[in-house]
């Protein structure tokens, strides 16, 4: 299962921007083996910033070599538990959305909030994965509800 994103290279020791929930982050334990791409890797180092973490992986000491898995995504293949109102992405891709219509094609991680990608009338647009914004996610019935903010939806 996808549990972040790396982002660009940060100094050049190896270290990657990594867009990761909180609850995700003990995944990325030092000796921790993840995987990035097709690639089994090892976390060397992980650190907090101003604006999120930073993670850096065994034989990944250089910018350069840092910049070739940029912006890839890193999978795990054990998930932890999911906490009350969580979901994994995969359960959220391919859910309706009501009452505007139109479909979750993805989910946006970034670092204060994530974001529902949502495909409609063939153009796709963003909404704060929020409850305020986003206050049903029924799995089982195979939908969520949006508030239907003037904006928020783009019109036809």
């Amino acid at each position: 299962m996808r549990v972040a994103r790396l982002g660009r290279p940060h100094g050049l020791d190896g270290f990657l921007g990594l867009y990761v929930d909180e609850e995700d982050l003990v995944h990325f334990a030092v000796g921790s083996t993840v995987r990035v791409g097709e690639q089994a890797m090892t976390v060397r180092a992980i650190r907090r910033v101003d604006k999120g973490w930073q993670v850096a992986f065994e034989g990944v000491t250089g910018r350069d070599s840092a910049d070739r898995i940029r912006n890839q995504d890193v999978f795990v293949e054990t998930l932890r538990e999911l906490a009350e109102g969580e979901y994994w992405d995969d359960d959220l891709i391919g859910l309706e959305v009501r009452p505007v219509g139109g479909e979750v094609v993805g989910v946006e991680h970034g670092p204060v909030q994530s974001r529902l990608v949502i495909e409609k009338d063939g153009a796709t647009f963003e909404v704060p994965f929020v409850e305020a914004l986003v206050p049903v996610v029924d799995l089982d019935g195979g939908f969520i509800e949006i508030v239907d903010l003037q904006g928020l939806v783009p019109e036809a």
